[in-house]
């Protein structure tokens, strides 16, 4: 009996890698329609896997109904897809999310909301939701440290820069008229992790926070979130 049970699970275990395996193909095959235009295949292949709870197929098929790509738009539609996503853990459907709360399409317009929704996907490592909840971070209409104090010590949020300054101040505010708190030398390396105008937000040893000039420092990781907000603001 026990062999014909172990006989049992194996079988079992191959039909649900096999089918795993099978919906990963649909998924790809889904996408190549979509690259090419055929939006009617990659539904097709799309629609019974998101039924079946595929939440990879549950986000892409959102995306459909997004864009409009061979469906009429329906924003309300793709947005409840990409809740079921979410549900399973899909961070690209948390940030698709988190979009929606930030520019209202399909839900009311709420930054507090988004913020949650980029910070889920943020912390399962996606890039795109931790660049903009740096950029989010230093408007004080967001108050992003406030609600989320822990993200100070957290080193996935924010990049490293290094001061260029000879010794620099360091101050307890976005701006000259603020106390100075300390004094930096060049190449000390801190943690940028939000910007308000001209000011960088950055985490200082022992984890408190502090401002600097933006001129003062410079990326020590060449093409991420620091030089495009640098290119932004000239």
């Amino acid at each position: 009996m026990r062999y014909v049970a172990a006989a049992s699970l194996l079988s079992a275990c191959c039909w649900v890698e096999s089918t795993a395996i099978a919906a990963s193909t649909d998924i790809d095959i889904g996408l190549q329609a979509l690259q090419r235009g055929d939006y009617a295949e990659a539904y097709c292949l799309w629609r019974p896997l998101a039924d079946q709870g595929s939440a990879e197929a549950q986000y892409h098929l959102g995306w459909l109904y997004a864009n409009g790509n061979g469906l009429a738009v329906d924003i309300d539609r793709a947005v409840a897809l990409w809740m079921q996503a979410a549900g399973h853990g899909h961070a690209d459907a948390q940030f698709a999310i988190g979009l929606a709360y930030t520019t209202g399409e399909g839900m009311r317009m709420d930054l507090d909301e988004a913020v949650d929704w980029f910070l889920m996907a943020a912390r399962q490592g996606h890039q795109d939701a931790r660049d903009i909840l740096v950029r989010l971070n230093g408007d004080p209409e967001v108050a992003l440290l406030q609600r989320h104090p822990e993200l100070a010590g957290e080193d996935w949020f924010g990049w490293q820069a290094r001061i260029t300054g000879d010794r620099i101040n360091v101050r307890g505010g976005p701006g000259t008229q603020h106390p100075v708190v300390t004094q930096l030398d060049q190449g000390t390396i801190v943690r940028v992790i939000g910007q308000r105008d001209e000011w960088y937000l950055v985490v200082l040893d022992g984890g408190t926070t502090a401002w600097i000039h933006r001129v003062l420092v410079t990326s020590t990781q060449p093409g991420n979130v620091g030089d495009a907000m640098k290119e932004g603001d000239s």
